[in-house]
């Protein structure tokens, strides 16, 4: 019998042996396991990519992603779903992927906006309590111009690794549902993050049922029970800083001066800061306040009256001499007219004083400088109680002292100040002013008794959302900016937002209505009506928004000072805020800060 080998060679025949047959065939089910794996791991990449819209850039760390909320629209199935026994707010974010630990991670580069979305289901009312407590609610609506705004909350994104406290700031979504008291509310906000961490979201609902707007005649609240928002576990927005980008900490130096009081930031662990090369800066807790667009100099207040006499900012004072910044000094002073409450006599004590009120550690811990300064007997102007009008002089050696008050003149005067500031005190636009009133004040005639204006500072909105109704409010206003065209006009007007108001109820005599929502609104409203009527002659000093970026910790404490100020630590924060907006507009000396030039000895 012939052999195998010998037939297959007669016949031509290439046949391998049936073990090496056995092997290729494994070899090849391999080959096309491996192209199927890899063809799904692609066609999953591919999806992944549709579905949330994301192109990374190879090797450049930049995404075009579009995790905004305009571009991850809410399923309407949201607003109409049944939750059943489920009533607890509950936070979802945009583009969160589920790894293979179980975790929700959305990796965005710095600067990126990420939408957040928190749904508030309706109340169920399992008793006759609760259906009774549902129908004093009824009361309450939302404030005139937001119908969708039932619930009020605050939410937080914070990382991880920095403690870096980001406010993320959410609406009503525009939906037929949301006008409804018993429907699902949704509400949603984009947040930019900027800083390297691992960023987890958080927050509380403090009020549902629109009882957050507590305008008069409603009952207020009793009890302030706020409900924690519930967010999935896991649930993280990591952020990365190429090093190519102008938010990485190598980039810092390069931002521009800052020469606005409206910059969006975040705290920062000064020890932080400090690495980055930032020294100089008012420290708040261990933290300070840092821009995300341009960078802030460690003016003193010094510096800062120097400033105002050499480079007269926002001024269309003749009497100025910006090419060798000589100033005007005596009676040609840089000229401030004041307009505020309590928080303004606040940061005029830190101005007057050079910076020395409530300074040091001890001192910060006494009522006067954490809260209430009313009772204080303060020598350099007195600005309460009784005195409404005080015309104060300001040099860098003696600070400020109020050479009148009331009209009657005090045994002081300055030596040639660098700076004047007519401060007249009032309870915003209330009816509290009494015999006082604002609208006397601000007549041109009352003003001719004073140095002609340079610049106008106005404080609006933390007392006007206590104790005012919105719509008599805006009435006030147009009154407001009736008279600000009839005395200053021509003149820049710098509008100071109304206090951050976290965590309390109503208190007080006359019972001040403190809501965060409630002085936020009324803020927006004013400064929309000032940037109407003004144009570029208005600026905003936007003291909440720095209040609202500390960690919820530090916004609870604020809420055991029932008049609504703020530390004078944090007061000294604020101002820095406003000195920078001024004196960087003049390159001279936003270059001698920037390198830490003695504009003393310069000026």
């Amino acid at each position: 019998m012939a052999s195998q080998e010998s037939i297959d060679r007669a016949g031509g025949s290439s046949r391998v042996p049936v073990r090496l047959r056995r092997k290729r065939r494994v070899l090849l089910w391999m080959i096309v396991l491996v192209l199927v794996t890899t063809a799904w791991s692609a066609a999953s990449s591919l999806q992944y990519l549709c579905e949330s819209g994301t192109q990374e850039t190879a090797g450049s760390g930049e995404y075009a992603a579009d995790y905004s909320c305009a571009g991850t629209r809410v399923d309407p199935a949201v607003l109409t779903h049944d939750y059943g026994n489920r009533t607890q707010p509950f936070a979802l974010v945009a583009g969160a992927h589920i790894t293979e630990e179980g975790s929700r991670v959305l990796r965005v580069v710095a600067g990126q906006p990420v939408c957040v979305r928190v749904v508030v289901p309706p109340t169920q009312a399992a008793d006759g309590f609760e259906r009774e407590a549902a129908l004093v609610t009824e009361k309450h609506q939302p404030l005139a111009g937001h119908p969708g705004l039932w619930d009020s909350m605050m939410v937080d994104a914070v990382g991880a690794a920095t403690g870096i406290s980001v406010s993320v700031a959410v609406a009503p979504v525009a939906h037929a549902h949301m006008a409804e008291r018993r429907a699902v509310h949704v509400y949603e906000g984009d947040v930019r993050l900027f800083d390297a961490d691992s960023f987890e979201i958080g927050g509380v609902v403090e009020f549902r049922d629109a009882q957050w707007n507590y305008e008069p005649p409603t009952a207020v609240p009793t009890q302030y029970e706020p409900e924690e928002i519930q967010v999935a576990a896991g649930t993280l927005i990591h952020v990365s800083v190429p090093l190519s980008s102008r938010y990485h900490p190598r980039s810092y130096h390069a931002l521009p001066a800052c020469t606005r009081a409206d910059e969006p930031g975040r705290w920062m662990a000064a020890s932080a800061a400090k690495a980055r090369g930032v020294f100089g800066l008012p420290e708040y807790g261990g933290r300070v306040w840092l821009p995300y667009m341009c960078r802030l100099h460690g003016y003193t207040y010094n510096e800062f009256l120097r400033c105002l006499d050499g480079g007269r900012p926002l001024s269309n004072s003749s009497s100025s001499n910006n090419n060798n910044n000589n100033g005007g000094g005596g009676a040609n002073a840089y000229t401030i007219h004041w307009f505020g409450d309590t928080s303004t006599r606040r940061a005029l004590k830190k101005i007057t004083s050079l910076g020395e009120w409530c300074a040091s550690k001890n001192a910060q811990q006494q009522q006067r400088c954490a809260c209430d300064d009313s009772g204080e007997v303060f020598a350099r102007f007195t600005g309460q109680n009784s005195v409404r009008d005080a015309l104060i002089e300001l040099n860098d050696e003696d600070g400020g002292w109020s050479v009148r008050e009331n009209g009657k003149p005090r045994r002081r005067a300055l030596f040639a100040p660098l700076a004047r500031i007519y401060y007249h005190r009032w309870e915003g636009l209330t009816v509290y002013n009494g015999a006082a009133d604002w609208r006397r004040a601000l007549a041109p005639d009352a003003l001719r008794g004073y140095p002609q204006a340079d610049l106008v500072i106005v404080a609006l909105g933390t007392l006007d959302a206590a104790l005012t109704p919105f719509l008599e409010y805006t009435q006030q206003l147009d009154d407001l900016v009736a008279l600000l065209k009839a005395s200053y006009a021509g003149r820049h007007i710098i509008v100071r937002a109304p206090q951050h108001a976290c965590c309390r109820l109503p208190a007080g005599k006359p019972l001040r209505r403190v809501q965060k929502d409630r002085n936020r609104l009324y803020g927006e409203y004013a400064a929309r009506l000032f940037a109407l009527h003004f144009g570029s002659l208005v600026h905003f000093w936007d003291v909440a928004r720095i209040a609202e970026a500390l960690p919820a910790s530090v916004r609870r404490e604020s809420a055991m000072c029932a008049v609504s100020n703020v530390p004078a630590a944090l007061v000294e924060v604020e101002n820095h805020v406003l000195v920078n907006s001024l004196c960087n507009l003049d390159p001279f000396y936003a270059n001698a800060a920037r390198t830490g030039t003695n504009m003393l000895e310069l000026a």
